[in-house]
């Protein structure tokens, strides 16, 4: 139970029909855009190669390949299950550290002698004033 298009009153401020388009025409626009660009790739030259002749020359199409293989393996692939290690084993082979083999020695402190440590202070005392 349907009212007709003319008989039902338009709400809010939309355009005609005419002035606002429609989803069906910007498809089809899309589209030929779409395959107007797949074309050009194929067909026209720029300085003497098409697009993909200098794509194939590097290489391109072939790792396009690679990568859309991979993706397809990886969902197509059932999902792995993993195994649960236990702890048990791994922790047997191993021992804890000496308290005294975690801690890094540190490097041995720089020394200044008499001469630099006075031309510092005199550099210190000038960028205070």
């Amino acid at each position: 139970m349907r009212a007709e298009a003319e008989r039902v009153k338009a709400s809010g401020k939309w355009p005609s029909p005419r002035q606002r388009g429609s989803v069906r025409r910007m498809g089809k626009a899309l589209l030929l855009l779409m395959v107007g660009a797949i074309v050009a790739v194929f067909v026209v030259p720029l300085h003497g190669k098409t697009l993909w002749d200098r794509a194939q020359r590097r290489g391109l199409p072939n790792s396009a390949v690679a990568a859309v293989r991979g993706a397809v393996s990886f969902f197509s692939a059932p999902p792995r299950k993993r195994a649960v290690a236990s702890a048990a084993p791994a922790a047997a082979g191993r021992r804890a550290p000496e308290p005294a083999e975690r801690i890094l020695k540190a490097p041995p402190k720089e020394r200044l002698s008499s001469e630099d440590r006075a031309s510092l202070d005199r550099l210190v005392d000038t960028h205070r004033r």
